[in-house]
């Protein structure tokens, strides 16, 4: 797709045209002219119930005439002190009313006093909204065909020429584009997507984007020592598959590690409710917003070096499934008691922490669809870690992202609720509820003396309801909070070069 800045106050070759309003009701810079002659004060005394909050619906004013605009109105909240949280979730809700047109512009960027962060979050915004659930078939539909093939951003004649304000537009159209492409893996039905497809899908998308990704069959996978891995898929009649990705320099990477279950039916202890087993499809979503992170920083050609151990395998049940009490052995020897099948995640992601903490990375974040993420909600995702420093960037990055997190408590002692009589470590309790916090105080004996972080993303990676402007399925959380966290890293490293 195209996406350009536009000085001009208007674009008379988009078919949308997003102008925002504040909730004072009062239009944003540049709505009136980017509206083109369409009377917003008339539209909103004619929608009483739109406000000009955030999370309004959007007011979608149909053309009078062929070939004018349809022209969407968004709310931003408050006028003072307004930021790039607010202009992202208000383009997703505007991506999402008219997804499908193919031209829009949008009268985000000059909301505000940080341009570049306007621009890029209008952007980010617009293409989350404008995913469309993928057909899978002989041909399946790629979610990029949703979006429209020309976007511009208006802004300011100056602020078009500023170096920075491309740049950000570029970095909020490589983001988007691959929360897409991992929206569109996560929703894709686990018959589409078996470990060895995702693997597919990831290394074609590696020739692309300019990242190694080596795959690892299943004797490699046992000679690496990944019992939790083989564990978990000897149920399946499909064979797991690691994936590892590489980019930059991989003297002290940042190492990532993402759950990637193809369909999760809980094993031996099948889910039973209905509600729980039917997205169990997108159990994959933490490895595929790993594989996007790293597709993006690849795209943008940034200076940091990155990574990622993926896991991909199904939780099946069957006559050769792991059964509760087997004993597994991970890559750094320590021992697991299987006390529950379908704590399967955590299995695999001790395989993965384990060897990276054995590889000489920098540090490690692991990514699961683990729990109900501390009971957190649709609006945060968990995060534990026994670096306060990493734990922190984490979250800075995540509030950056517009994917806000909230930290879990480790306590050391409750190492001693997951001790296993006959081996190290069980993988989840049986006389106490099971917790996230139980789930990252089991994952943090892998890491050893490596800065480790664990995101839950349970309650966030897929949705059960329409939230805050996204629909039912899934979202691509966190590949945002990881991409900005390894920009991060990747602007220290260019002023260490500086200096």
């Amino acid at each position: 797709m195209r996406v350009t800045l536009s000085p001009r106050p208007s674009d008379s070759s988009a078919d949308v045209v997003v102008v925002p309003v504040f909730d004072d009701r009062r239009p944003g810079p540049g709505a009136v002219e980017a509206a083109a002659g369409v009377d917003l004060a008339a539209a909103l005394r004619a929608t009483p119930a739109f406000r000009g909050r955030v999370q309004d619906a959007p007011i979608v004013i149909t053309p009078s005439a062929a070939k004018c605009a349809t022209v969407v109105v968004v709310g931003l909240g408050p006028r003072a002190g307004v930021g790039a949280d607010a202009i992202g979730r208000a383009a997703l809700r505007a991506g999402y009313a008219v997804r499908g047109r193919r031209r829009a512009a949008l009268a985000l960027g000059r909301i505000g006093d940080d341009v570049p962060a306007a621009v890029r979050a209008a952007v980010e915004g617009y293409l989350l909204g404008s995913f469309e659930r993928p057909r899978p078939g002989a041909s399946p539909r790629p979610a990029y065909e949703s979006v429209a093939g020309q976007l511009a951003v208006l802004v300011d004649a100056s602020d078009a020429r500023r170096v920075d304000v491309r740049e950000a537009l570029r970095r909020g159209q490589v983001s988007g584009e691959r929360t897409l492409w991992v929206r569109t893996l996560t929703d894709m039905p686990a018959n589409h997507l078996t470990p060895t497809m995702f693997a597919d899908a990831i290394v074609s998308d590696a020739a692309a984007s300019g990242y190694a990704a080596h795959v690892w069959t299943q004797a490699q996978i046992r000679e690496r020592g990944f019992g939790g891995l083989l564990a978990v898929a000897k149920g399946s009649s499909e064979e797991p598959r690691v994936v590892e990705l590489c980019y930059g320099d991989q003297t002290a990477p940042v190492g990532l590690v993402g759950k990637g279950i193809t369909f999760d039916s809980g094993g031996i202890n099948l889910k039973a409710p209905l509600g729980h087993i039917a997205w169990m499809k997108g159990d994959m979503a933490s490895a595929a917003a790993v594989a996007g992170a790293v597709s993006a920083v690849a795209a943008l050609g940034l200076d940091v070096g990155v990574r990622a151990i993926l896991p991909l395998t199904e939780n099946m049940p069957s006559g050769s499934a792991t059964r509760p009490g087997d004993v597994i052995t991970h890559p750094n020897g320590l021992t697991t008691e299987v006390t529950d099948t379908d704590c399967e995640g955590r299995l695999v992601l001790a395989d993965g922490i384990a060897h990276l903490a054995a590889a000489g990375v920098a540090g490690i974040i692991d990514i699961g669809t683990l729990t109900d993420a501390a009971g957190y909600g649709p609006s945060l995702v968990a995060v534990a870690g026994t670096d306060e420093a990493f734990v922190d960037e984490a979250i800075a990055a995540g509030a950056r992202a517009g994917e806000p997190s909230w930290r879990m408590p480790l306590v050391p002692a409750y190492v001693e609720l997951m001790r296993s009589q006959v081996a190290d470590l069980i993988n989840g309790p049986l006389d106490i509820p099971d917790s996230s916090v139980l789930a990252a105080t089991y994952l943090r004996e892998f890491a050893g003396a490596v800065p480790w972080a664990h995101l839950d993303v349970g309650s966030t990676a897929w949705l059960e309801h329409a939230w805050d402007g996204f629909p039912v399925g899934p979202t691509a959380t966190p590949m945002r909070t990881l991409l900005r966290l390894l920009e991060g890293r990747a602007s220290v490293s260019d002023e260490g070069v500086d200096d």
